[in-house]
């Protein structure tokens, strides 16, 4: 392309700039900035795959040059017979965000946040995460030869922080960061601000302080909308709103009529108060232990509300148990062995049957966030449940007795 074929718009003010300085906030006024383009058409580039084939819808200058790992094009799986008969709608599929490359949609946005930075000459990058971010960031950044910080949450899931260290980032991590609203908004500003500061970027997986690198989350919605026009209802998990608010501006360029619901455990609430135009965060601690979800601060709350409202969809709120029985539907069921934030979607458009909120016409698509094992606390509170298979030790010789059901 050679040229920059978007601009950046103040959500609140409507001042608009050209690509540039590191800048997540408007000059004039502090507001959020937004990510417009030059052409609204939205279509695949023909000859090229995943992510990429929509090049005219991503703010980067050199698309051939992108810092790829082969992330999007991820499929519509179809839900079975059961999952599909709780639902009581005409179709339902997920759409398996688990599969791209480090096991979770953060790869859309690291990809473009990545190739931004070496496009502009930038020595690393900085960010926050609650692990899915940090691993794709740190991901990237490995293939593109850039150093990352990463800032993440002190009871981080195992199983993510081994993927970001074997990915060669530098961890460290913080007290209250994610836990607490204060600490949650403290470390995401001073991150930002050292990065636009020191040149690095700042990779925080949300609107608020990326608006270009989350144009990757967007591209999902004009996947769905291109392999599935009939679309009627999107269900997607909430944490700090990064996702939702993507997913909005993706349909609004590229289909009309899809309803999104917003699904959020009720142990994090910060949804509930933006619809209601309060931004600031939850008062007490989170209590979910929906690792993803664990955020005290809907940063892209004003994105993430216009998502919602704008679609004539709804917030649906789950209890972690909830949460729990929706992935062990997935994996029994489905083969779909998807982290918690990930069946968290599954979980509200059940919660959503049960309250009559779905109709026998509705042709549903579930985001599947994250990968299954991801988690490993939540894998072992799987497999406790009942009917799960237990594992014994034998010989080798006792395997004949097995397979006959003598043993």
């Amino acid at each position: 392309m050679g040229r920059d074929h978007w601009e950046l718009r103040c959500r609140a003010c409507g001042r608009t700039r050209a690509p540039g300085p590191l800048r997540y906030s408007c000059e004039t006024c502090g507001g959020e900035l937004v990510v417009d383009y030059t052409t609204s058409r939205v279509a695949p580039v023909e000859g090229v795959s995943g992510m990429w084939r929509w090049r005219d819808r991503l703010p980067v200058r050199d698309p051939a040059r992108a810092v790829s790992l082969g992330e999007g094009g991820t499929p519509l799986v179809p839900l079975g017979d059961r999952a599909r008969s709780l639902l009581g709608v005409e179709s339902a599929e997920v759409k398996c965000e688990h599969l791209n490359p480090t096991g979770s949609f953060k790869d859309r946005i690291a990809s473009v946040g990545v190739t931004l930075a070496v496009e502009r000459g930038l020595a690393g990058l900085a960010g926050t995460s609650s692990g899915n971010g940090g691993a794709a960031a740190a991901a990237y950044a490995a293939r593109a030869g850039l150093p990352l910080t990463l800032f993440s949450l002190s009871d981080v899931a195992p199983q993510k922080l081994l993927q970001i260290r074997a990915l060669g980032a530098r961890v460290l991590l913080v007290d209250g960061i994610g836990h607490d609203a204060g600490s949650t908004r403290t470390a995401a500003r001073a991150v930002a601000d050292h990065a636009a500061q020191h040149g690095v970027l700042p990779f925080l997986t949300g609107g608020a302080y990326s608006p270009e690198a989350m144009e990757g989350a967007a591209t999902i919605a004009y996947e769905i909308a291109e392999a599935r026009p009939s679309t009627t209802v999107v269900y997607c998990p909430v944490g700090g709103g990064g996702l939702l608010s993507a997913l909005g501006r993706g349909f609004r360029a590229a289909a009309d009529g899809v309803r999104i619901v917003a699904v959020q455990p009720s142990g994090c609430a910060t949804l509930r108060r933006a619809l209601h135009g309060d931004f600031s965060g939850l008062p007490g601690p989170v209590t979910t232990r929906v690792s993803g979800l664990q955020v005290a601060v809907l940063f892209d709350g004003p994105g993430a509300a216009e998502a919602v409202t704008g679609s004539s969809g709804h917030l649906t709120e789950v209890d972690d148990a909830d949460v729990d029985e929706a992935q062990r539907l997935l994996a029994r069921e489905d083969g779909l062995l998807v982290e918690p934030a990930g069946a968290t979607a599954l979980a509200g458009a059940l919660a959503d049957a049960r309250a009559g909120r779905l109709g026998p016409d509705d042709r549903v698509v579930l985001v599947a966030t994250g990968a299954g094992w991801k988690d490993s606390g939540a894998l072992e509170r799987l497999v406790a449940t009942d009917g799960a298979p237990e594992v014994t030790v034998i010989t080798a010789q006792d395997i004949e007795g097995v397979l006959r059901g003598q043993v």
